[in-house]
């Protein structure tokens, strides 16, 4: 009988043993493995999240670069387009300065021109009268 007692007493304690198995796993085991598995959805859920937020951070980064580099070469050149104009308009007023320096060098030239014929035919009706005068103040 001590034999059976014995193997009573086995068959008892795993009984035992199965039915704290079973106890601990449905009020421990179960919710821990499931609070572990909710942490583990919501922590990749919220990498997955900011992946994605990283993705369409680095995308919009990228489209503001490349706007940011469209907008500098429009400034290029609408730059380049003004200076390009201002020069053609600094060539045309120097032009322009130019032919009205000709006009009135040559303006001046005529002038000049007109005015020395004109002494000219003074000193030599002037001539006349001079050598007279200084013929009479040599004879007298």
């Amino acid at each position: 009988m001590n034999a059976m007692n014995l193997d009573l007493s086995v068959v008892l304690v795993m009984i035992l043993v199965w039915s704290l198995y079973l106890i601990l796993k449905k009020s421990f085991f179960d919710p821990i493995n499931q609070i572990l598995t909710e942490r583990d959805a919501e922590i990749n859920g919220a990498q997955q999240e900011a992946r994605g937020k990283l993705a369409e951070f680095e995308q919009k980064s990228r489209a503001y670069q490349d706007s940011l580099k469209l907008a500098r070469l429009e400034s290029y050149r609408q730059q380049e387009s003004f200076r390009a104009e201002a020069l053609r308009e600094r060539s045309q007023v120097v032009a322009e300065a130019r032919k009205q320096a000709e006009q009135i060098i040559n303006s001046a030239k005529r002038e000049l021109l007109t005015q020395v014929t004109t002494a000219k035919r003074t000193l030599e009706s002037d001539i006349d009268n001079i050598a007279n005068g200084i013929v009479r103040t040599l004879l007298r």
